[in-house]
């Protein structure tokens, strides 16, 4: 393999993280009985709103100052590759997570494989088979109020928890494309590039 040039930026190889795991599809969701999320309590823009030149999968959400950021890393990228950044993955609150969690387990997933934190996840499932028998929304607001009690905590049983995590895709990258990126978010600055693995991607954490 060909030395990495003096002082190139890099990844940080993912350790002890906790994991990135993906939000099931709306219709995962629909399989496991969920009703579909409403628009309440989400912000409606009032002012003419631009979408980014980025491409955000659908479900993923982005608070303000993190969009700004994503967007600066994506004007590098685009100037060095002419392609544009894909965003699979974002912060999520509590119920994101549970529901999130919810689907997996309605579908058979063994969340213990999924997560590093073993302890969490089986407080997490704890709530979720105390729920037996009653409708998919109980189950989901027992999980939140476990999750958002580790959050309390400072125990975060996915990265997607954490203020500022965001996930782009690379699986599509090539290996200068991949610099061009990790040249980008270096800078930016306040931008930690983490390598995953299972599913491949870059997972950031933003300041």
């Amino acid at each position: 393999a060909a030395a990495r040039p003096p002082g190139a930026p890099r990844a940080v190889a993912a350790a002890s993280q906790p994991e990135c795991d993906e939000l099931p599809s709306e219709e995962e969701e629909r399989r496991a009985q969920l009703p579909p999320l409403t628009a309440l309590g989400k912000a409606v823009p009032t002012e003419p709103w631009t979408p980014p030149p980025y491409e955000v999968l659908p479900g993923v959400t982005l608070p303000a100052p993190i969009a700004a950021k994503l967007e600066r890393i994506d004007r590098g990228y685009a100037r060095r590759t002419r392609e544009h950044l894909v965003i699979t993955s974002g912060t999520r609150d509590a119920n994101r997570q549970a529901r999130a969690m919810f689907t997996k387990l309605r579908l058979g997933e063994d969340l213990l494989k999924l997560y590093r934190n073993k302890a969490a996840v089986q407080e997490i499932t704890k709530a979720y088979r105390a729920s037996s028998g009653k409708p998919p929304e109980q189950a989901v607001a027992a999980m939140e109020a476990v999750i958002q009690d580790q959050i309390d905590r400072g125990v975060y049983v996915s990265a997607h928890l954490r203020r500022g995590a965001v996930d782009v895709r690379n699986r599509t990258m090539s290996p200068k494309e991949k610099r061009a990126f990790l040249e980008s978010a270096s800078e930016v600055g306040g931008v930690l590039v983490i390598e995953e693995t299972t599913p491949a991607h870059y997972h950031l954490q933003i300041d």
